[in-house]
């Protein structure tokens, strides 16, 4: 395994997002005016600007699982659809229980949102609101070793929604880029088109060409929360969505690929004064586990 120091940050780093792009900005639709009062949201203008797309509610269903008598779930996110350029997203409508992951999945992007809440969602969306905006900072940069090269087909939306959920990190590029770990081109060799007609067989693909030793993070006794990385040179933020059914995610372990420090922890819906634990940030990656929390978890580190 290789060291992760300065230059193959500047790798993972070749495609990443503008660092400038400005705090996300969530509004809120006429049932939940109260946090507007608060200062917690904004109202949705009178005229819903046109560049706004609508967004389906996150959540997670639960499938029947044709190799065993149980149902598996299946994580409905938008993050792929940020991935691939959504900016501005309105979540148009939001059953009960749905809005603060909506926030939580739109902060961790840095999108604009307009939050449809079921008036059951209210007092929840505000206090996950209040932590939020209480740990805003501007968008740092994306960190992937895998280039996409989106077709826009249906197809490639399939693959990008399942390499999200799989935490196999990406960035779409518009060509191969030789400073990535791996491109995924459909038609390219190794990745026939017809092997994108099964998304769950053509993330594994991508995952063995890659090879786990080349993952930039991996989390482990979780198969319903998606990680999202961004950092510098300096400094970088690990966000952890939590898609469970009730939004609680028992304890997680995770390893971050590279050389960090002073991992720091705040997550919704921990207990007070809760700390991330067993800490090794020995090697070439950093381990750590996080107590149970609910929708979020936030760890800011240190690059050594």
């Amino acid at each position: 395994m290789r060291i992760w120091g300065a230059a193959a940050i500047a790798c993972a780093l070749a495609f990443a997002a503008d660092p400038s792009a400005e705090r996300s900005r969530l509004y809120v639709t006429a049932a939940a005016s109260a946090l507007v009062e608060q200062g917690l949201a904004l109202a949705v203008p009178n005229r819903l600007p046109a560049d706004f797309q609508d967004a389906p509610a996150p959540g997670v269903r639960f499938q029947p699982n044709q190799a065993q008598a149980t149902t598996s779930p299946w994580v409905d996110s938008n993050l792929w659809r940020f991935q691939r350029g959504l900016k501005k997203a309105n979540y148009t409508k939001l059953p009960a229980g749905s809005a603060p992951l909506a926030a939580a999945e739109a902060f961790a992007f840095h999108v604009d949102a307009i939050l449809n809440a079921d008036p059951a969602d209210v007092s929840e969306l505000g206090k996950i609101l209040a932590f939020l905006n209480a740990r805003d900072q501007p968008a740092l940069p994306v960190m992937a070793n895998i280039g996409v090269v989106d077709d826009q087909s249906a197809a490639m939306g399939e693959v990008l929604n399942m390499l999200t959920r799989r935490n196999l990190l990406y960035r779409v590029v518009p060509a191969a880029v030789r400073t990535l770990d791996l491109t995924v081109q459909l038609g390219a060799p190794g990745f026939p088109k017809e092997s994108a007609l099964n998304p769950s067989d053509f993330a594994a693909r991508v995952r063995e060409k890659l090879g786990d030793e080349k993952r930039l993070v991996r989390l482990y006794g979780t198969n319903t929360t998606i990680a999202h990385f961004t950092g510098d040179d300096k400094r970088a933020r690990l966000v952890l969505l939590s898609y469970s059914r009730y939004r609680t995610q028992p304890g997680v372990r995770v390893r971050i690929l590279g050389r960090y420090k002073l991992p720091k922890l705040a997550a919704y819906g921990t207990t007070e004064g809760a700390l991330l634990t067993d800490i090794d940030d020995s090697g070439n990656a950093i381990e750590f586990s996080v107590p149970q929390f609910s929708t979020i978890a936030i760890i800011d580190l240190a690059v050594k």
